[in-house]
């Protein structure tokens, strides 16, 4: 497994896969069939392909005042492997992501080479049931500016800092005329890498349970029943600091209903518990919400409307950070070659009693715009405006984003 801090590897892995990535396309530019091509080894599918980004950023460090811009090179390497037994699939998948930034010197580094392995498996072990289950280990990154160190910490910590992720996690399904249950589980493990001086404090595991009962009150059109329970705990606390160990449970009501074969909404709300282990932390309950809302006005236009308010566990201040979000997402096809994407997201973070009442709005706008210009190479451009405005000194900040990249497949 290659090392984080190996650079010259990372940068002959990346190269090496993107050789052979074109080496391959130009091999199978004249094959006719829709989609990435696939290498059969046995019964096995492989699925190799990259993606190759130019970015510019007029503020890398999300900073107040003085941003700080360059451009960012990206390299996204991935293949899949999917066997299929009957009506049971089984796949097993690599996800990586370099970038390479012009603003980078030898004592203050932006480069970063996130790396995700993970497995899935959806069986059908007997009439009316479902069973799925995953498994992935990641070795990632939070941008200079975000999560540990927003604020003007980002402008002078020397490099991201950098964790590992392990999820684990399954569903089981059982079906009849009379409804369907569904229950799922999920376990998180975050272990900070760097900087453990400040961050072995943010290391947390997240244990979910959860049930949902679907009961159909028209063809295509359920009422449910959600129940969700989280546990999570902080191995390393806070010296002379209340632990944030705390418990979550959640009950909410909603509809799921089918908009095409293929198109599912569902709007669900209710609410949830917050209970801190440790009682110098309030305890807190509210509303809650999901959304999930997908509509296709004409065969040519989608429209996608998503949104959420729920509790998440904290970065740097306050509890717990009362969230709410909405994204709105409008994708066209042009031709069969040309579609485009507008999408725009308002949120509110508050940071449950922190010193400064911390009040976050939260607005991105984003639009893109591909072309397919053969089967195995699509070219985007997009560009992307980011806006925070917060009530803590120094964390309100400005972002313009220009891409321009090709994603190339067999």
């Amino acid at each position: 497994m290659l090392s984080r801090d190996s650079g010259a590897a990372r940068h002959l892995l990346a190269l090496l896969i993107l050789v052979c990535e074109l080496g391959y396309s130009s091999l199978a530019a004249a094959a006719a069939a829709e989609g990435p091509a696939v290498i059969d080894i046995g019964p096995v599918a492989v699925t190799p392909t990259t993606g190759l980004e130019s970015r510019f950023s007029d503020n890398i460090y999300l900073q107040e005042n003085d941003p700080t811009s360059s451009w960012i090179y990206l390299v996204r390497p991935a293949v899949t492997a999917q066997l299929q037994d009957r009506s049971n699939l089984y796949w097993l998948s690599y996800d990586g992501e370099a970038g390479w930034y012009q603003e980078d010197s030898a004592n203050d580094r932006n480069d970063y080479f996130d790396q995700t392995f993970s497995g899935d498996i959806y069986i059908l072990p007997a009439e009316r049931w479902i069973a799925t289950a995953y498994a992935s280990y990641a070795m990632l990154h939070e941008d200079r500016g975000t999560g540990l160190t927003e604020g003007e910490i980002g402008n002078v910590i020397p490099k991201p800092v950098e964790y590992d992720q392990t999820d684990v996690g399954g569903t089981i399904e059982y079906g009849s005329g009379v409804g369907r249950i569904n229950l799922n589980a999920h376990y998180m493990d975050r272990e900070y890498t760097n900087f453990k001086q400040f961050t072995r404090t943010r290391d947390v595991e997240e244990i979910r349970l959860g049930t949902t009962f679907f009961y159909p009150i028209a063809p295509r059109t359920d009422i449910l029943l959600d129940y969700s329970h989280s546990d999570f705990n902080y191995p390393n606390a806070f010296e002379n600091l209340p632990a944030l160990d705390s418990t979550e449970n959640t009950l909410q009501a909603g509809v799921e209903w089918e908009i095409t074969p293929n198109m599912t909404s569902r709007a669900q709300a209710g609410g949830t518990q917050k209970k801190f282990e440790d009682s110098e932390r309030d305890e807190w309950s509210g509303l809650t919400w999901t959304l999930s809302l997908l509509m296709q006005p004409t065969e040519l236009d989608t429209v996608t409307i998503t949104g959420q308010k729920a509790p998440e566990e904290t970065s740097l201040q306050g509890d717990f950070i009362n969230r709410e979000s909405l994204t709105t997402t409008w994708d066209h096809d042009w031709s069969d070659r040309v579609d485009t994407s507008l999408s725009g997201t308002v949120a509110r973070e508050r940071y449950e009693q922190s010193i400064d009442d911390r009040d976050d709005y939260i607005y991105n706008v984003t639009v893109r715009a591909n072309y397919a210009f053969r089967r195995w190479v699509n070219t985007y451009v997009s560009y992307s405006y980011d806006n925070k405005d917060s009530n803590a000194e120094n964390l309100s900040y400005e972002q313009n984003a220009f891409m321009i990249g090709v994603d190339l497949s067999l």
